[in-house]
C-alpha cells in the first residue's frame, strides 16, 4: 500500500481524483448535450478518461494486491476506448464522415475488445501482461508488469490511431482558412497532453519509472474536446471540408476572386457553365448571375434561385463571392399550379356567389308571389280535385330546395373562427324552433365543444328535420353528449324505420334521398362535419331507428 502521509502520493492522487471528477462531471453534461455534431464521440471520452483516472488513484491507494487488480482490471477497458473514441472524432471534425461507417467502426473496436480480454486473463497466459505485481518506489506502492506480445501491439495500434487523428487535423489546420484555425489549434494543443503523458509514462524521465500520467492527461484532452464542441462550435469547421460540403451538394456553387474572375466550380455548377468557366469573368461565363435581379433565374429548362455570400479576411478586406444557386424548377412549377388552381377556384366561387344571388333573390320572390296567389285561391274557392294543395306543397318543396342550395353554398368553407358552444343549449334551442308539437326529445350528457355556433345549429336543424321527416310527427328524439378527455361525441338517435345498412355510408352524398327528400339536408350535414374535421357514421339506434354519430369535437375548457 503507498504511504498515504506522503506529500507526492497525497499531491498525484488528488491530482487523479480531481481529474476523475471533472472528466466524469464534463462527460455527463456533455451526455446531454451530445446532439451536437460530436457530442457522443467527447462525452464518451471525457466518461472514460474521468472513470480511468477514479480508478488509477484507487489503484494507488488500494491495500493490497487483489484490491489493485480489480482496479487495473476495472480500468482496461476504458484505456482501451480511448484511441477508438479520438480516431471517430477528428474523423467528424475534418468531415470524413463517410470513413464513420459501422463496418469499420466494428473493425477499430475489434483490437480493443480483443486486448481487454487478454489483459483480463494474462495470468494464463502473459499475451498482454507480464509478471503482474506490486512494485515500490519510494513512497508509491504500484502494479508494476511488462508488456506482452499483445500488449505491445496494442500500444502501437493505438499510437497509431492517436497519430492518425492527429494528422487529419493537421491537414485541417493548414487547408482552412482564419476562421476555422483557431478550433483545429485548440484540439491539437490538448492532443499533446496523452502524447507527453505517454513519453513520461514509458521512458524513464524521473524518479517514479512506473508511475502513469496518462489518465490525467485524457482528462485534460477531453475538457479541450468539449470546449472545442460546444464552445467554438468545433464541427462548424466541417463545412470547408470540401468533400462533404460543396462536392456532393446537387445544387451549383460557384466562387469568384474580388477581381471577378470565377475561382472554383462543383460539379453540379461545371454542368451548366461552359468548360473554360474557370480562371473567366464572371460576368462573360454567366452575365445573369452577376446582375442577380432577376429571381428566379432560367437556365436552360431549369430555374434557380440566387444566394449570394461575400468572402472576407479576418480584417474585413473583400476578397470575392460565393454563390449557391437553387434549382426551385420543381416549386416553381408548382407555384404557377397553384395560381392557376387558385384562379380557377376563384372563377369558381364567383360563379357560385352569383348563383346565390339569383337562387336567394330572382327566384324566392316569384316563389313567394306564387305561393301567396295560391292560398288566396285556396280561401276564395274549393280545391275538389286537389289541385291547388298539390301547387302549394310543390312551392313548400321548392322553398325548401333554395334553402338547402343556400347552405350547401357554404356549407364546404373552412372554419376559421371556433366558439365555445354548450351542446346541451345547442339542441334544446334548436328543437324549441321547430314545428315539433307530437315529437319528443331527450338529452342525455352535456359538454362545452369548440364550434362555429351557427353552423352547429344549422347541422343540428337538419338531423332533427331529417328524423321528424322518415319516422312521423311523433318521433322521439334521444341525443347523448359524451366527453372523453378533450374529444367530445354527439349522437342524434330516433325511433324511426331506421336505415338499411347498405345506405349507411352514402346517405350524406348530395342528392341521395331515401324518403323523396330533396336529398340536401343531410349533404349539408356531411360537409359542415368536413368542415370542422369532424367525423360522421351512421348506425342503427337501440329503437330500431337511424343514429348518426359526430366524433372528433374538441372540447373547450371551463
Amino acid at each position: 500500500m503507498s504511504d498515504l502521509a506522503a506529500l507526492p502520493v497525497q499531491a498525484y492522487l488528488i491530482a487523479c481524483l480531481l481529474a476523475g471528477l471533472i472528466g466524469l462531471w464534463l462527460g455527463r453534461v456533455a451526455w446531454r448535450e451530445r446532439d451536437e455534431p460530436g457530442g457522443i464521440e467527447v462525452a464518451l471520452y471525457l466518461l472514460c478518461g474521468g472513470g480511468a483516472a477514479v480508478l488509477y488513484a484507487l489503484q494507488i491507494a488500494a491495500p493490497g494486491e487483489a484490491a489493485m487488480t480489480v482496479a487495473l482490471n476495472l480500468a482496461t477497458p476504458l484505456v482501451g476506448a480511448l484511441p477508438i473514441l479520438w480516431i471517430l472524432f477528428a474523423l467528424a471534425f475534418t468531415g470524413h464522415d463517410r470513413w464513420r461507417t459501422e463496418n469499420r467502426i466494428v473493425a477499430l473496436a475489434t483490437p480493443a475488445f480483443v486486448w481487454v480480454l487478454l489483459a483480463w486473463s494474462s495470468g494464463t497466459h502473459g499475451l498482454a501482461r507480464r509478471s503482474i505485481g506490486p512494485v515500490s518506489e519510494g513512497p508509491f506502492t504500484l502494479l508494476g508488469y511488462e508488456l506482452g506480445p499483445a500488449g505491445g501491439t496494442f500500444v502501437l495500434l493505438a499510437y497509431g490511431l492517436c497519430v492518425a487523428g492527429t494528422l487529419l487535423v493537421v491537414d485541417l489546420y493548414e487547408r482552412t482558412g482564419n476562421r476555422y484555425r483557431l478550433q483545429a489549434f485548440v484540439v491539437l494543443l490538448g492532443t499533446l497532453f496523452p502524447f507527453l503523458a505517454g513519453v513520461a509514462t514509458f521512458v524513464d524521465v524521473g524518479s517514479y519509472a512506473h508511475l502513469s500520467w496518462l489518465p490525467t492527461a485524457f482528462v485534460i484532452h477531453g475538457v479541450f474536446l468539449y470546449g472545442t464542441v460546444f464552445w467554438l462550435g468545433t464541427l462548424d469547421a466541417a463545412v470547408v471540408a470540401r468533400d462533404t460540403a460543396v462536392e456532393v451538394m446537387q445544387d451549383p456553387v460557384i466562387v469568384s476572386g474580388s477581381d471577378g474572375r470565377i475561382r472554383d466550380l462543383n460539379p453540379a455548377a461545371e454542368a451548366i457553365l461552359p468548360p473554360d468557366a474557370v480562371g473567366s469573368s464572371l460576368s462573360e461565363a454567366f452575365p445573369r448571375l452577376e446582375v442577380g435581379d432577376e429571381h428566379p433565374i432560367a437556365i436552360g429548362d431549369r430555374q434557380f434561385d440566387i444566394q449570394e455570400n461575400p468572402i472576407t479576411d479576418p480584417r474585413g478586406t473583400d476578397r470575392g463571392h460565393v454563390f449557391l444557386l437553387r434549382d426551385v424548377t420543381a416549386r416553381e412549377r408548382r407555384q404557377t399550379a397553384l395560381e392557376r388552381r387558385e384562379a380557377e377556384l376563384e372563377r369558381q366561387n364567383e360563379r357560385l356567389e352569383e348563383f346565390a344571388g339569383v337562387v336567394s333573390h330572382d327566384l324566392r320572390n316569384p316563389l313567394a308571389a306564387a305561393s301567396a296567389g295560391v292560398e288566396l285561391a285556396r280561401q276564395r274557392s274549393d280545391d275538389p280535385d286537389g289541385a291547388l294543395e298539390r301547387a302549394a306543397n310543390a312551392h313548400e318543396r321548392m322553398d325548401d330546395m333554395i334553402e338547402g342550395l343556400l347552405a350547401l353554398a357554404t356549407a364546404e368553407e373552412t372554419v376559421d373562427d371556433l366558439d365555445r358552444v354548450s351542446l346541451d343549449a345547442t339542441v334544446r334551442r334548436v328543437w324549441s324552433r321547430l314545428e315539433t308539437e307530437d315529437a319528443t326529445l331527450t338529452v342525455e350528457g352535456d359538454a362545452t365543444a369548440l364550434a362555429d355556433r351557427d353552423r352547429l345549429e344549422q347541422l343540428t336543424s337538419n338531423l332533427f328535420r331529417n328524423a321528424i321527416d322518415h319516422a312521423g310527427e311523433d318521433v322521439a328524439v334521444t341525443v347523448a353528449i359524451t366527453r372523453d378527455g378533450d374529444a367530445v361525441a354527439l349522437a342524434v338517435d330516433d325511433d324511426g324505420p331506421g336505415i338499411p345498412p347498405e345506405e349507411r355510408d352514402r346517405v350524406a352524398e348530395r342528392g341521395v334521398s331515401l324518403g323523396g327528400g330533396t336529398g340536401l339536408g343531410l349533404a349539408i350535414v356531411g360537409d359542415i362535419v368536413e368542415a370542422h374535421g369532424w367525423t360522421l357514421s351512421v348506425a342503427e339506434s337501440d329503437a330500431g331507428g337511424a343514429r348518426f354519430v359526430i366524433e372528433g369535437m374538441e372540447a373547450a375548457d371551463s
